[in-house]
């Protein structure tokens, strides 16, 4: 209900009916002497008292999880569970092999990898609902820790069959061509959406040299943006861990910027005061070890 807002979406996400959904409520407001929730608007609102149950509920939840936690680490990996947060690229492209690997060495450990929105990776990692989530540094949050992992490169990929690409006669020169972002000025182009990292990129690129391409499509992700540009509908900008990782059906051209950009840090984040545990200390640890 906190979440969701509604009784009907509550009971939907529950699998139970909305009638005892609300019979669970009021046997809880009931015991409490105290209304949980504001019914008087839509949707309802937690009240005061509302918030403090979500609160200590919560953190019942984070020592539940932590106790099971330390008690699998007393089992030295033989058992346990460890679930991980990530967006869909770093799933594809950076966790299949380590996760295959990890499996192989510890198949006692149930493994999860959850893929979501860097907002609701950050929120689920503070609730301490995931081991660890894959984000980019640095952190501004306090209540965050982090473990280095890799550095990545931003590339442009144009198609085989741009003018760009034809000047290498549709074939990868090694090493990467440079070239300036002020050559797509007015050609198709693929973007993110806007709260993405690579948007900002993309904006800020735009700024530095004063060019605006032709965007057609803005995609949810760095996979999807890349895909439609192997099948030709423009050039996009792409990490060198999706280049090597990524198993293309049809490979575009690859160039490196002339125009400076940062390189972007990838971090294992969690909690600050959350125990992390042996699993995923030895998970992080096989990423770093293959970085």
């Amino acid at each position: 209900m906190a979440q969701d807002g509604t009784f009907s979406l509550a009971a939907q996400h529950l699998f139970i009916s909305q009638p005892s959904l609300s019979q669970c409520i009021k046997k809880i407001e009931s015991e409490l002497g105290a209304p949980l929730f504001d019914r008087s608007q839509t949707p309802v609102a937690l009240t005061e008292a509302g918030q403090l149950y979500v609160r200590q509920a919560r953190e019942m939840q984070r020592l539940h999880r932590e106790l099971v936690a330390r008690t699998a680490d007393l089992a030295g990996l033989r058992t346990g569970s460890l679930s991980i947060g990530s967006s869909r690229t770093r799933s594809s492209c950076y966790l299949m092999k380590p996760l295959l690997e990890f499996h192989k060495k510890f198949p006692g450990i149930k493994l999860t990898v959850v893929d979501r929105s860097v907002s609701a990776l950050r929120e689920a990692v503070l609730q301490g609902q995931l081991d660890f989530v894959l984000l980019y540094g640095p952190l501004p949050e306090k209540q965050l820790q982090s473990v280095p992992l890799l550095k990545e490169r931003v590339l442009l990929a144009v198609p085989e069959g741009s003018p760009l690409a034809q000047l290498f006669g549709g074939r990868q020169p090694v090493p990467y061509p440079q070239i300036s972002f002020a050559r797509l000025e007015g050609m198709p182009f693929i973007k993110l959406q806007a709260g993405r990292v690579m948007a900002g990129i993309y904006e800020n690129l735009c700024r530095q040299v004063g060019t605006r391409p032709d965007v057609v499509l803005e995609a949810t992700s760095i996979i999807g943006a890349a895909h439609i540009c192997s099948e030709g509908l423009g050039a996009t900008l792409v990490t060198d861990m999706l280049v090597r990782s990524w198993e293309w059906s049809k490979r575009p051209i690859f160039f490196e910027l002339e125009e400076p950009v940062p390189p972007r840090e990838l971090v294992a984040a969690y909690g600050a005061h959350q125990h992390l545990s042996l699993a995923a200390r030895q998970f992080i640890e096989l990423l770093r070890a293959g970085s």
